[in-house]
């Protein structure tokens, strides 16, 4: 799924409605980006967690084992059958959404008592940014939330449909949070996400301030001299205002296009914004540089128009690192990574964003020239059929030329509808955590990270 994306949601959700463990208050959609990178930083962290296994409840796996036994076309059908049942909060709880309960939740995260950290990272939220934070022992502050609001069954191309539910859960959430400043962006992709469209509405919020909750942890925990990172991704996405402080987006990132997306529909006059899922709000960028102006924080700012940006500077920061196993890489895939096994075992990590054709260039921009013993890959099981999903094939021929390549998580037979994908991959992490295990894990003084991106990377 694009907006939130791929089988996380749909076999997690499944196996809340089988297990009967639906939440009864309105949280942060556990398989989305935004938090899945809070998360997985924050066990990075502090050791404890359960990593992309903290979306599935216990006991899941068995079930989800049955379903691996179906035919393709099977697996696929059961898990459209749950998520139509289960996917989404209803929209009439849109109101009880708070922004300010939501960055409550995000600081919840991190330990925030008796300890300093070197360096608090804020902004953008993407796999790679993770990467960076875990290396240098930060903890990740977001500007984006998912939520999910379930509304009766269309047709995935009736996007008007679409975004009279959406709009309408969207607008509930802006009224329920006055004086609190964000946007919601509500996220539409009929060819990565079809079978989600169809029965949910699927919305982000976009902060534009610092909230007070992140305000008082940067205070209260970023040590003397330490570094505010402001992650200020510029990716762009065309968007249509639908009312106050809500824009509609029609796709996202992968090897399809804009335009191509616009192309299929009758809509009026975009604008070209920061998108919803990777973006930055510039207002948001404004009001860490001004809380960093105000608090004499030192604030060090990491600008790239497209996510894979980050996933080049995140893989040299890891090599730079010492003890780091260089001849080893770890090629991970959406949220389907944990950057705390990179940082126990000293394998660098390659994060790509989903597992589409486009990042195949990634790929070959960020290992030009490299001779590797061992990569390792670890495909996102997407349950998606759309056109521009990478076949495992084409990803071994891409890889073939820097090094061996061993496919971890998701089975080959079963790409890329398999349901226990998550859970071999898990097994497989925790092996090379068992076998690989360094004495101290690698990390990265901001310094360093500063000195990687002066060269590199211009003023915004």
């Amino acid at each position: 799924m694009r907006a939130g994306s791929t089988a996380l949601a749909v076999v997690a959700l499944l196996v809340v409605l089988v297990s009967g463990t639906r939440a009864r208050s309105i949280d942060v959609v556990p398989f989305d980006s935004g938090t899945r990178v809070v998360r997985e930083v924050a066990e990075a962290l502090t050791g404890t967690g359960r990593s992309i296994l903290e979306c599935y409840p216990p006991g899941s796996e068995l079930f989800l084992g049955l379903v691996s036994l179906l035919p393709e076309r099977a697996r696929i059908a059961v898990i459209d059958w749950g998520m139509r049942l289960s996917l989404g909060e209803n929209p009439d709880r849109a109101a009880e959404v708070s922004a300010e309960d939501l960055a409550d939740w995000c600081v919840s995260q991190y330990p925030a008592h008796d300890v300093r950290y070197p360096a608090i990272v804020i902004g953008s939220p993407n796999g790679a940014v993770a990467h960076l934070a875990a290396l240098l022992g930060a903890p990740f502050l977001t500007t984006s939330f998912g939520l999910a609001f379930r509304h009766e069954t269309i047709e995935a191309d009736d996007l008007n449909a679409y975004t009279d539910f959406a709009s309408a859960a969207a607008a509930g959430i802006v009224a329920a949070n006055p004086g609190t400043d964000f946007e919601v962006a509500c996220h539409y992709d009929p060819i990565h996400d079809r079978s989600m469209v169809e029965v949910v509405s699927f919305l982000r919020i976009k902060l534009h301030e610092v909230p007070p909750a992140y305000e008082e942890f940067i205070r209260d925990t970023l040590a003397p001299g330490g570094k505010l990172i402001l992650v200020d991704c510029g990716y762009e996405w065309p968007q249509i205002p639908l009312g106050e402080r809500v824009f509609l987006q029609i796709g996202g990132l992968g090897a399809v296009t804009p335009e191509a997306y616009l192309a299929e529909q009758s809509i009026g006059s975009p604008l070209l914004r920061r998108e919803s899922e990777w973006g930055c709000p510039t207002p948001f960028a404004d009001a860490v540089r001004a809380l960093g102006s105000n608090h004499d924080f030192t604030v060090l700012e990491i600008h790239f128009d497209h996510p894979g940006g980050y996933s080049a500077l995140a893989y040299e920061a890891y090599l730079s690192c010492r003890s780091v196993r260089s001849e080893m890489l770890l090629i991970d895939t959406f949220n389907h990574q944990n950057p705390r096994t990179n940082l126990e075992t000293g394998i660098p990590a390659l994060w790509l964003p989903f597992n589409t054709l486009d990042a195949l260039d990634i790929i070959d921009e960020a290992l030009g020239g490299t001779d590797l013993e061992t990569i390792l890959l670890a495909p996102l099981p997407s349950f998606a059929q759309a056109d521009d999903t990478t076949s495992l094939e084409t990803w071994e021929e891409t890889l073939l030329p820097y090094g061996s390549v061993e496919i971890i998580g998701t089975r080959a037979g079963k790409f890329p509808a398999d349901p226990l994908g998550p859970y071999r991959l898990s097994r497989d992490l925790r092996r090379l955590r068992r076998t690989l295990q360094l004495a101290e894990p690698i990390r990265l003084d901001p310094a360093d990270l500063e000195s990687l991106l002066a060269p590199a990377v211009p003023a915004p």
